[in-house]
């Protein structure tokens, strides 16, 4: 077994031995894709969890007019479907995406249930990460249903400091680049952002 998988959110802290034990006997495999590879696609049923182990994804999601929207980016090690593996509708709501080649350890619905139960620490890592990712789900929802867009650009340029390229973060941000470009000009002319050799920052 690989040592990487113990430096994921889901197994820091556990018992090595119970854990490799639970691994041989139920069914989990080393999985690795190549960059733009789809993981998982949006709606499909989600039986596994899926530990991120080495290289980054992206989450998106699409509508039936074909927009896009990419919810977040996940680096390893990270640990992927948890809130919708034990779901009564265990559907993905997003497609996972290879950002650059990854390596993940898949883990069946029903190996998880067994780590959960021989390992407290594992099942208290399971429920820190379910209760860390509603956090994240909640905050994403403030944004993007009660904020502006003017909120939500200032909030990105506050977390990555600079657009770059205003097509690739209206993707991110789920809007039109006319939008955005309107929104950014109006933000320049207000005084809250401008142009600088790195893209657009906060003034």
């Amino acid at each position: 077994m690989d040592f990487e998988i113990y430096e994921a959110p889901l197994f820091r802290g556990c018992d090595r031995r119970v854990v490799d034990e639970v691994l041989a006997l139920s069914p989990s495999r080393m999985s690795i894709y190549k960059k733009g590879d789809f993981i998982a696609m949006q709606h499909s049923v989600c039986r596994s969890l899926y530990i991120l182990c080495k290289g980054s994804v992206c989450l998106q999601m699409s509508s039936e007019e074909g927009r896009e929207f990419t919810l977040d980016t996940l680096a390893a090690p990270d640990v992927l479907a948890s809130a919708f593996i034990f779901g009564t509708e265990n559907i993905l709501p997003v497609s996972i995406i290879a950002n650059t080649d990854c390596h993940f350890l898949v883990i069946s619905k029903e190996c998880v249930s067994l780590l959960v139960e021989r390992d407290k620490k594992v099942l208290h890592n399971f429920l820190t990460i379910l209760s860390d990712h509603s956090l994240f789900l909640s905050r994403k929802l403030e944004q993007f249903a009660l904020q502006t867009l003017s909120s939500r650009l200032i909030g990105y340029l506050r977390n990555n400091h600079a657009v770059q390229n205003l097509q690739e973060t209206a993707f991110i941000l789920g809007v039109t680049r006319p939008s955005l470009s309107r929104t950014v000009s109006q933000l320049v002319r207000q005084g809250i952002i401008r142009k600088s050799e790195k893209g657009y920052i906060l003034s």
